[in-house]
């Protein structure tokens, strides 16, 4: 999904670039509202504007948002139609832009034309619907139908001719503006207007694409009523190739037809998915959609084919080889497949700290972690098992992913709050400690911290807690604690020595106690395995001690700011940041 994601955006980026068919439109706001922006660091300040403009240049297709989230949602859409799932939310045509020398001028295109020498002038003259060029001192020149650089070398030898000891430099001051029509399978059909170098592939990413029965590979396009040509997307998704995209010009149409044809394409693939195809293709063009096989392939191929019989309606199964039957041609609703070694991918976890030998190690599919800590010779008589660190790398992208859609929920909380006037009366004061949260969130590299019992004699007598490994797993083993850390709203964030039986209130009054921003409703206690709680004080005690290697994080007080709902987002985040930190620190350390 990542991979797929990371080539949507690339494709989308490059197009919107290098051929800028559209603009965005600035948002209107109060000079009360752009004080308190002001007040926002300057990507925050950007993000909140964007929210509360609602005209962001790309966003999300409400259909295909969190397409690839949503199990057996559109399982027969082709690949390539997911590309499209970032829109433009404006169609403003964009007129400043590179033209290249093979660019037909038209009417409406505006050039400057600058004299030097025996004349000299800077003037601003379009070509007329006719097709003439009133040229400065010279008189109309006809320059319909010519290339870009033919119009400009016709004017200079003009000037050179008409004007003695007079030179003259020919520069496009803006383009001329196109309709041009998208129908059939489109996702929103219609007409747009749109810069007059747009291509096929241009307006499709502007408009938003075709529909999920949209064809990819035989797109239609259209001038007087008279097809043109045809277009094959999957030209450039695939192999890269732009040279059969079309210019369009005024009053063409793009005209996108149902899906003729498709296959599928599954198992040991690089690309698997379903793909359209166009007749006369066949199995070898088809494996070569999907990228080839993958390194899960071994030396015993078995492609087989799943087939419609068209003389009985019912589908058959075929073996293929991978000699003779290549060659095939692909019929609608073929299938392919191929078979894959399980296994055959290595996998690695990291062991350091108090092992005996520590160091990288190879794992098996069915390896768990007493198999490896017995390979790295067990723990040394110094490790504290109670406060190892282990980590998993899909944790880490997991709480990666969470941080991020909390910093984006609180700039849209203060969005929603400045457009309704409940930060009036705050300050640059108020707002940085909020900033400085998104700040974090979207700053801090979580480590995947996973709360597990590594205690050597219950793993090995209990099977539910020696648990399967995974590869990019890491375990850090420390040497016995003795001190207590204590960060957050305190006047001296410190580290101090374990004592048994020592209360909280000892520890935070050796830290120089609590500020006045603290909630000392809030004061949570970071075990040293990564577990923790708010603690309590309790008439007969607290229902939780505290162990040797813990951190202590007293909270600030989110009262100040209720009007953006605070609390309700960021504090059921607070502790995966605190214990991602303190999991960072025991490694460090």
């Amino acid at each position: 999904m990542i991979k797929r994601l990371s080539l949507t955006v690339f494709i989308v980026s490059i197009f919107w670039i290098n051929f800028p068919i559209f603009s965005a439109i600035t948002p209107s706001i109060s000079d009360e509202q752009k004080l308190l922006l002001d007040r926002l660091p300057p990507d925050q300040r950007q993000n909140v504007l964007e929210i509360l403009d609602g005209k962001n240049l790309l966003i999300e297709r409400p259909d295909l948002k969190d397409l690839e989230k949503k199990e057996g949602y559109c399982k027969e859409c082709i690949y390539g139609y997911n590309l499209f799932r970032f829109s433009p939310t404006t169609f403003a045509p964009s007129s400043k832009t590179t033209v290249p020398a093979s660019y037909t001028v038209g009417p409406g295109d505006v050039f400057r034309v600058n004299y030097y020498g025996s004349q000299t002038a800077s003037v601003k003259v379009a070509i007329e619907r006719d097709g003439s060029f009133q040229l400065p001192f010279l008189g109309p020149v006809n320059l319909a139908g010519l290339k870009f650089d033919e119009a400009k070398k016709l004017l200079q030898r003009k000037v050179k001719s008409g004007l003695v000891g007079t030179e003259v430099s020919i520069t496009m001051d803006s383009l001329r503006s196109i309709s041009v029509y998208i129908l059939g399978e489109a996702y929103k059909p219609g007409a747009y207007t749109v810069s007059a170098l747009s291509t096929v592939t241009n307006v499709l990413f502007a408009t938003g694409g075709v529909n999920e029965f949209g064809s990819l590979r035989n797109i239609q396009i259209k001038r007087n009523g008279i097809i043109i040509g045809s277009y094959d997307f999957y030209d450039l998704l695939l192999r890269g190739d732009t040279s059969s995209d079309f210019r369009l010009e005024d009053g063409d149409t793009v005209f996108i037809p149902f899906i003729s044809n498709t296959v599928s394409i599954n198992g040991a693939f690089n690309r698997p998915d379903n793909y359209e195809f166009i007749p006369g293709e066949t199995i070898k063009d088809a494996i070569e959609f999907a990228g080839g096989f993958n390194s899960q392939v071994g030396n015993y191929k078995s492609l087989e084919l799943d087939y419609v019989d068209p003389s009985s309606d019912k589908r058959n199964l075929k073996k293929l080889s991978m000699d003779e039957d290549l060659n095939r041609a692909l019929n609608n609703r073929d299938a392919l497949t191929i078979n894959s070694v399980s296994g055959i991918s290595s996998e690695f976890i990291k062991i350091s700290g108090q092992v005996k030998y520590p160091g990288t190690y190879s794992i098996n599919s069915n390896e768990r972690i007493l198999d490896v800590i017995n390979r790295a010779g067990g723990y040394t008589a110094k490790a504290f098992s109670e406060g190892s660190v282990f980590t998993r790398t899909l944790v880490a992208k997991q709480q990666k992913n969470a941080f991020r859609r909390t910093a984006n929920s609180l700039e849209t909380s203060i969005a929603n709050a400045i457009s309704s006037g409940s930060l009036s009366n705050m300050d640059e004061f108020s707002l940085a400690p909020i900033s400085k949260i998104i700040n974090d969130l979207r700053e801090i590299e979580p480590i995947g911290r996973q709360v597990v019992d590594l205690n050597y004699l219950r793993i090995k007598t209990d099977p539910l807690k020696n648990f399967m490994l995974q590869d990019g797993d890491s375990l850090f083993v420390p040497i016995r604690l003795s001190a207590i850390s204590i960060s957050g709203e305190v006047l001296n964030p410190v580290s101090v020595m374990f004592s048994p039986g020592r209360p909280l209130e000892d520890y935070l009054s050796m830290a120089g106690g609590i500020t006045s921003t603290a909630d000392e409703s809030r004061i949570m206690v970071i075990q040293p395995d990564g577990s923790s709680f708010i603690y309590q004080n309790r008439f007969f005690g607290t229902a939780h001690s505290i162990l040797p290697g813990a951190t202590i994080v007293v909270q600030r007080n989110p009262r100040p700011f209720d009007a953006i709902k605070i609390t309700q987002i960021v504090m059921p985040i607070l502790a995966d940041l605190a214990t991602s930190a303190a999991a960072i620190a025991a490694i460090s350390d």
